[in-house]
């Protein structure tokens, strides 16, 4: 996927789960760290361990549960962070936050090629639900219908978090008055 599909998709999903606006943002942050490590790791020959050890998921997903056990497994809070009563919980999410943007990352690239399981020089699992388009930085129509789906679906879950139950009801016995 492309930077922007990543960025658009993991904000949207991490605002979709969790309602929280800091925790989307550090996912959004995180989102394209594994591609961008691998010009610091590898230099101009990125290409050539693109996609093997930075798109490795246990580091990423160890990182987000050390991180995520640390703040107590909490969404970071604005107020805790500018009060700062029990900050270090709040900065511990932020962190486990950014790290599961990468996780994220490594996810989307699953659905559009693969990426390392248990050997990380060795891509072994994924699908191609799309293909990329052939110019680099540009998203291809596959990439952007997934990306359209995902934020869709994560802004339907963002929305469904502020009804109740009978809030819930009473939107359903309105919009069936209304057909």
């Amino acid at each position: 996927m492309t930077g922007k599909g990543h960025r658009l998709s993991t904000f949207a999903f991490v605002l979709g789960a969790t309602g929280s606006p800091i925790a989307a943002a550090f996912s959004f942050m995180g989102s394209t760290f594994p591609d961008s490590s691998e010009y610091m790791f590898f230099g101009k020959r990125r290409n050539r361990y693109h996609r093997r050890y930075t798109h490795w998921f246990l580091p990423w997903a160890g990182l987000v549960y050390v991180c995520f056990s640390r703040a107590g497994w909490i969404v970071p809070r604005l107020s805790a962070l500018v009060d700062g009563r029990e900050a270090h919980r709040d900065v511990w999410a932020c962190a486990g936050f950014w790290f599961m943007g990468c996780l994220l990352h490594i996810l989307e690239d699953a659905w559009c090629g693969t990426v390392p399981f248990l050997f990380p020089w060795k891509r072994s699992v994924g699908i191609h639900v799309f293909h990329m388009a052939k110019k680099i930085g540009v998203m291809s129509r596959g990439e952007i219908n997934f990306v359209l789906c995902s934020v869709g679906i994560s802004l339907v879950a963002f929305m469904f978090r502020f009804f109740t139950v009978s809030s819930f009801v009473e939107f359903c016995v309105t919009l069936w008055r209304s057909i």
